[in-house]
């Protein structure tokens, strides 16, 4: 069994790697904003091979252009023809015609992780194409999304040769960031910001054990840092702000997963970033003010283990606020529920129609809140007692029927996510990585619930397979097994507040 150690940020090097005569890998605080090199453990992983160094980009409006057809997808690029080892003018088949290896990874990212509607909080639809023409110098950018393009493909088609190019795309990916970093004009671009937000993606495509859910944090935690860099500025423009809005759900899903308070200029800044906005993005932005109050208060129990009456109470209030913030959503936020036979897809024959996926993405993260914030009530309940034995039964009761109700709400929204289905009430069909990426956490999240429906882990483990088989997620395969084993060990909670010198590397 191999042991890792966490780093202690101590100054002015990590005590756990000083004890252990290493390198300390760990991010530097934001004055330095030096980013972490995992350029060496990523070439080591990658078998000797040669791909091209510079390809010709595509436009993004070509990609769009390509994308927006309904027949085109995974199955769209057939990798049997790629030889074990690749060479500068390997092609593969797409849509008919012969493409470099590159510019079909390219193309496989921008089908399943942008489109031109805001398909869920973690949409790069608004802002990618233009970061992505931006300086053609910086090529960090087109780097790593070509490793995801390859490490996807790699998964769905079975062509571990694809993993091999996609670690050294991620590599020189690394060194170009480390290279901009370096230079303060460079440090606090848009594609600087971008190429380490889709470093945290990648880590998500390729997860196969901890280490790389410990690293997807990482690289929103250097990606925090960018940000602060940027200040307020990031803010002036339409790019900066949708940037910093997908950067701020990465921070705020990380620190829900970690029990962590979210930084207090990331607060203030994303409350900053909604002046202007319109009001169908409003809603999202009034839930992460909320959410970020829940965090709060678990960082500080978790801390404190208080048992304080107050806890309860503190809780109340979110959970108060989440209500009011349920009750008064606009129309475009309403949805139907529908019935299936098909109980492969539908959990309890029973699933949601949204108005639009962005909606349905909105949804989750309330539900995940609020699972989340009675999780708090509940385990405090486990501890203590409420004053008033009568009251203290009816929050027990209150609490486990609302939880039950929420696990259910999650898994009957997965079907309008993951499509299609006979009843498809949506106009265009989601980016399917995209979409099965963002019932991860959620998913994970119920199946580990004790008020969840008696069935409903086994059928989360059969949707999480088909993700991962399907997407190209191998992180969805990796919780499929760890909740198939009911080894509930990841970065995600638990895995953080373990002793550093005892978790377990492996699923």
């Amino acid at each position: 069994m191999r042991l890792t150690t966490q780093c202690d940020q101590a100054r002015p090097c990590c005590g756990q790697c000083r004890r252990s005569q290493r390198e300390c890998p760990g991010y530097r605080d934001e004055q330095d904003t030096v980013f972490r090199n995992e350029t060496s453990k990523v070439v080591n992983k990658a078998q000797a091979g040669t791909t091209r160094e510079n390809s010709k980009l595509a436009s993004p409006e070509s990609i769009i252009k390509l994308i927006r057809n309904d027949d085109v997808g995974n199955a769209a690029i057939d990798l049997s023809v790629v030889p074990n080892h690749l060479v500068d003018r390997t092609t593969v088949p797409f849509r008919g015609l012969s493409v470099p290896i590159e510019d079909g990874a390219t193309y496989y990212f921008f089908y399943n992780y942008v489109s031109e509607d805001p398909v869920s909080l973690s949409s790069y639809a608004h802002m990618l194409p233009t970061v992505y023409r931006q300086d053609s110098s910086f090529s960090a950018l087109p780097k790593i999304i070509e490793a995801i393009g390859m490490a996807g493909i790699s998964n769905v088609k079975q062509a571990p040769e694809l993993m091999v190019a996609a670690g050294q795309n991620y590599a020189k990916g690394i060194r170009a960031i480390s290279a901009s970093i370096q230079d303060s004009k460079k440090a606090n671009t848009d594609q600087t910001l971008m190429a380490v937000m889709l470093l945290a993606l990648f880590e998500t495509v390729t997860c196969s054990n901890p280490e790389s859910m410990r690293s997807w944090a990482n690289h929103v935690s250097g990606a925090t840092a960018i940000a602060r860099l940027r200040g307020t500025d990031q803010l002036r423009t339409k790019v900066g702000r949708k940037i910093f809005e997908v950067l701020s759900h990465q921070i705020l899903i990380d620190c829900l997963q970690r029990r962590l308070m979210i930084p207090p200029d990331v607060m203030e800044w994303a409350e900053m970033a909604t002046e202007g906005e319109s009001k169908e993005t409003l809603p999202a932005q009034q839930l992460f003010q909320i959410a970020g109050r829940l965090c709060a208060l678990r960082a500080a129990v978790d801390r404190c283990d208080n048992n304080d009456i107050g806890v309860v109470t503190l809780a109340e209030f979110v959970d108060s606020d989440l209500e009011d913030w349920k009750n008064s959503l606009p129309p475009a936020f309403s949805y139907t529920i529908q019935h299936s036979a098909n109980t492969e897809e539908a959990f309890s024959n029973t699933y949601h129609v949204y108005n639009s996926t962005w909606a349905t993405s909105v949804w989750n993260v309330y539900r995940c809140t609020r699972i989340l914030n009675q999780q708090v009530i509940i385990d405090w309940l486990g501890r203590n007692s409420m004053p008033n034995p009568a009251l203290d039964e009816a929050q027990r009761r209150k609490s486990k029927t609302l939880l039950a109700n929420l696990a259910y709400d999650i898994c009957a929204s997965a079907p309008f996510i993951l499509g299609p289905s006979p009843s498809s009430v949506w106009p265009s069909r989601p980016p399917r990585a995209a979409a099965g990426a963002q019932l991860l956490w959620p998913f994970y999240l119920v199946a580990t619930m004790e008020q969840r429906s008696p069935g409903m882990r086994a059928w989360i483990i059969t949707r999480l397979e088909m993700i991962g088989r399907t997407m190209g997620i191998k992180q969805a395969e990796s919780l499929a097994n760890v909740l198939r084993t009911k080894r509930e060990i990841t970065a995600w909670d638990k895995f953080e507040r373990m002793r550093a010198d005892e978790v377990v590397s492996e699923w």
